[in-house]
This record gives C-alpha cells, structure tokens and sequence, in this order.
C-alpha cells in the first residue's frame, strides 16, 4: 500500500521492524534489502516446489495470502489432488484456471514481483538501479524451485544420485 500511494518514507521502517524480528542475521549485511528480498524469493520458490511435489492446490495465491516468511494464509478452498491432473483447479470460482496447479509456481514469482516493486525504494535511490537489482534478483527463483522440486521428486521416486536425464523423466 504504501509504495502505490507513494509514502515511500514509511516503506523502511515497516521493513526494519520485520527484519529485526524475524531475519535478525540480515541486521548487518552491506545490502540488508536486496538479501532480504533474495531470501523471500528462495523460501517462496522452496515452498511452492514443495506443493507441487506432493499434487497440493491453493485456491486464492493471492499477493494478500503470501507471506515474507515464505508461507501462505488463506484456509481455503485448498487441497491435494487425488490423481495428477496438472490443470486440477480447487477453487470454484476460479473460472479461468489462473491459480490451477500448474500455475502455481508462475504464480509464486509474479506475487514476489509484486513484493519486490513495492520495496524498490529501498533497494536504491536510484529507481533504475532499484528496479535491476530486483530483476536479478528475481531470475534467481526458477533455478531454486526447479532445484528443490527435481530433488523433491528424485526421491520421491528413489533416485539415490542426480542425473540429467532425472528431470525430463
């Protein structure tokens, strides 16, 4: 809210208070903000990995419904799938399949977009530095969730050692 009503000035403290109480390791790092949101974005993509991996749905991945700690709120309407069906839509209304399963994890990275562009003003004065911090940034989740997912499934289905050939199969 505060980003899109330009009240930039308050955006630092609501981020100070929350990595003071629950990222106290990032209280001394050079850039406190850009590693802040480097660690959001990896339990974001850890958790939506996580989900796929075992056929979970969230009905409502809402940004309102994401959470910095790299969980979701919202009870409902969730579930797990009872056979794999990757276009599986829990929620009723969602009538255009936008939160579907296999939107899930596209869905978790334009969330955190939409948490990256509301703290730009405190990754750099400068808005275009800003902005391409947090474009770098956010290239790194698709690598993190394809990681924690192929890990996830390989034993899942008993792979003891990493193959190429594991992913495509």
């Amino acid at each position: 809210v505060f980003f899109y009503r330009r009240q930039f000035e308050a955006i630092k403290p609501l981020a100070d208070y929350a990595i003071k109480y629950f990222f106290p390791e990032l209280l001394h790092t050079t850039q406190t903000y850009l590693d802040w949101l480097k660690i959001v974005i990896e339990r974001t993509a850890k958790l939506f990995a996580q989900w796929q991996s075992v056929g979970f749905s969230h009905g409502v991945l809402n940004t309102d419904n994401m959470s910095i700690l790299g969980l979701t709120m919202d009870y409902g309407p969730f579930g797990f799938m009872d056979h794999y069906d990757p276009s599986h839509i829990c929620n009723h209304s969602d009538h255009t399949g936008r939160y579907a399963f296999d939107q899930q994890p596209q869905i978790g990275l334009w969330n955190l977009s939409c948490f990256a562009q509301a703290i730009l003003p405190i990754l750099d004065e400068d808005p275009n530095v800003a902005a391409n911090l947090a474009k770098d940034a956010l290239t790194g989740y698709w690598s993190i969730y394809q990681k924690t997912y192929t890990g996830l499934i390989r034993k899942k289905l008993g792979f003891y050692c990493d193959q190429n050939e594991d992913a495509t199969l």
